[in-house]
């Protein structure tokens, strides 16, 4: 199901982010494309002399405690990266603490280390992003328990701690509170959920100077514990996609729900008074004085299609009218 709704997600914003081709999960496949792997026939045969070898992942030994999900090939540089524990780290009493660092080449020589200070517990790992489609950007994140960092694979950079932001205030409930339990890359975006917070994003264009992207509604689903935040992602022309993410903990599904089929032109500005209301109203301008109301339910996370006699209504009737369909 994760993987249905991250394709549902990829289709709707396909013109969204440029040069978007596939998902690359940490296994390096990309479905729907085929691969270097794949046997079926072409047109023409290639020629062997002219035809470039196939880049093979690195088969290197990491020395340290490596877990399963902590191992990433970055395909295009043909970087393995990884988070291990080492003798270096290993806490006294808590035992194994995975926090470092470290990236191989393509002849398992490692050329970068770095070791990432304890978040909360030493015995608390540090995670690579669940997913990464970094094409653009070129980079990959690793999650602790509340803080996030960025690598760039092309300088071999790392960049500061970085503490997801909300459109509300916070407040730390109990000491799962704040866990971040989820983050993806889509090109210059990162997209995360943390336990007790909700959904966030962050704004990759510049990775050494990660910008917090603020959603431009959000409903408290229940006080201090759950929250539902719609966000205005840009797209080229101006054009913007609107997503409300959500991270069910019981089954690990993390959704990003888009809105629209495709980016469109739409007022992106919500009145403060509205800003926490299961209801809303969007606007689609199409040009002139001219405009389409979209109705979005914040509660369940859908759209809803306007019908024409009451597109030019007030917002407050097409509220209302959203109300009498529950």
């Amino acid at each position: 199901m994760a993987k249905l709704s991250r394709w549902l997600f990829l289709l709707a914003v396909v013109s969204f982010f440029s040069c978007v081709d596939g998902t690359t999960t940490q296994n390096g496949n990309t479905p729907g494309t085929t691969t270097q792997d794949d046997t079926t026939g072409t047109a023409d045969t290639p020629d062997p002399a002219t035809t470039p070898a196939p880049v093979v992942r690195p088969d290197c030994e990491i020395p340290g405690s490596v877990l399963e999900e902590n191992v990433f090939w970055a395909k295009n540089e043909n970087l393995i990266v990884t988070i291990v524990a080492t003798e270096k780290t290993n806490d006294p009493d808590l035992g194994e603490s995975h926090r470092v660092l470290e990236v191989y080449n393509q002849s398992c020589e490692r050329i970068f280390q770095n070791i990432l200070p304890v978040n909360v517990s030493p015995d608390f790992p540090y995670y690579l992003s669940d997913i990464t489609y970094n094409k653009i950007s070129q980079v990959i994140a690793i999650r602790g328990f509340d803080k996030i960092y960025i690598f760039d694979l092309a300088t071999k950079q790392l960049s500061k701690p970085l503490n997801p932001s909300y459109l509300n205030e916070r407040y730390a409930e109990d000491a799962q509170s704040g866990m971040i339990q989820h983050i993806e890359l889509w090109e210059n975006y990162m997209v995360g959920y943390a336990t007790g917070e909700g959904a966030f994003v962050f704004d990759l264009s510049d990775p050494m100077n990660a910008q917090p992207f603020l959603p431009a509604a959000e409903l408290t689903i229940e006080k201090g514990t759950n929250f539902h935040s719609l966000f205005f992602l840009p797209s080229k022309g101006g054009f913007h996609q609107a997503i409300l993410p959500d991270f069910d903990p019981d089954t690990g599904e993390f959704t990003v729900a888009p809105l629209f089929d495709q980016p469109l032109n739409i007022e992106t500005n919500i009145n403060r008074s509205f800003r926490n209301n299961r209801f809303l109203v969007i606007k689609e301008l199409l040009g002139g004085n001219e405009s389409q109301p979209i109705g979005v339910d914040m509660l369940t996370m859908k759209k809803y299609e306007i019908p024409a006699d009451l597109a030019a209504k007030k917002d407050t009737e097409i509220i209302t009218w959203m109300k009498q369909q529950q």
